[in-house]
């Protein structure tokens, strides 16, 4: 089995070290977070002598072997964090988003591919079935060229915390998962963005929560974007619900189930695609996977800067009142 050292074992970092320890593929040798309280939690869960909690990420590199990093840290320390592994020799499989503003996932991508080290980003809702079924069912052809596509997403949640003191916590925090899903049943990169950003009168959070995006896509298809984490009745999933309008017919995803219709008034319902694992439990043994077979993860850093400049194009367009190419973001 391959060695892994997890960064960050509370919050999110607690579903990590569950999915890290049934993993057939990879064994935890070290945990390391600024809370003792939280290490002490995770050591006593899942068996790590104390000797291997730390701390400081520098004592951790310095006294265990391992082959790979696994960074869950909140993201103002990615770049810290990343660059220290890929310094020591190790690959990385990150959580989103990449980094804490493009300058620094661009630093991270290219001192990835300086040490030449594989850099994975965990953008976990490509990896479930109503995902993999739509882009299944679009490359079969069966939908026909992709025309347009809505996306609707509304949520309300009440975070507290770092989410509620951003500017723009929606497009920032939440909707890199909505664009990266684009990328992935499209097949095409995003071009370009067009968008306006909403402060809903009653939003309880200090920047804006709610936006309406045109994203242009590499292939020619365009998306439309309604999002918001403001919403004070009825709402859809975290997947959001889509409409892919095709050639031969349209493509509805709907809370998590998934239907083609070419008439008026009539819809197929689509079987969900088969998955052995899905989201994290599937990731951690996909990176185990593109490691020994060689291959760049669909997910790489290089790749998700995509999905991620397109966050920070969104609050550029909406800003600047302009459309903003995404070429523009990476120069």
């Amino acid at each position: 089995m391959k060695r892994i050292i997890q960064v960050g074992v509370g919050g999110m970092g607690a579903v990590w070290t569950d999915r890290v320890a049934n993993s057939k593929s990879w064994k935890a040798v070290a945990y390391v977070d600024v809370s003792e309280a939280a290490l002490k939690a995770a050591a006593e869960r899942f068996g790590m002598p104390k000797s291997r909690c730390f701390t400081s990420l520098e004592e951790a590199l310095d006294a265990v072997e391992a082959d790979a990093l696994l960074d869950v840290t909140p993201q103002q320390f990615r770049k810290a964090t990343c660059c220290a592994a890929f310094d020591r020799g190790l690959d990385v499989l990150c959580e989103k988003p990449l980094a804490d503003n493009l300058r620094n996932a661009k630093t991270i991508v290219a001192r990835a591919k300086k040490r030449a080290r594989t850099l994975m980003v965990a953008q976990n809702y490509r990896y479930q079935p109503p995902t993999q079924t739509a882009k299944q069912f679009i490359e079969s052809g069966r939908l026909g060229d992709v025309g347009y596509v809505g996306v609707a997403f509304h949520k309300g949640p009440k975070f507290g915390g770092f989410r509620q003191e951003m500017a723009y916590p929606l497009v920032l925090d939440m909707s890199i998962h909505h664009f990266d899903m684009m990328r992935c049943t499209l097949g095409a990169d995003v071009r370009s963005v067009q968008a306006a950003s909403i402060y809903a009168p009653w939003n309880w959070n200090k920047g804006d929560a709610t936006a309406m995006v045109q994203l242009e896509m590499e292939n020619g298809g365009v998306v439309n974007y309604f999002a918001s984490w403001v919403a004070t009745g009825w709402e859809t999933p975290w997947n959001a619900h889509w409409r892919f309008e095709g050639s031969n017919g349209v493509l509805l995803w709907e809370n998590d189930t998934l239907h083609f219709s070419n008439a008026p008034a009539q819809r197929q319902k689509l079987p969900l695609v088969k998955m052995p694992s899905v989201h994290q439990a599937f990731l951690i043994e996909e990176f185990a996977r593109v490691l020994d077979e060689g291959r760049e993860p669909d997910t790489s850093g290089q790749r998700n800067l995509n999905s991620f400049a397109t966050t920070w194009a969104v609050v550029r367009a909406a800003k600047e009142k302009r459309p903003v190419l995404i070429s523009e973001m990476l120069e």
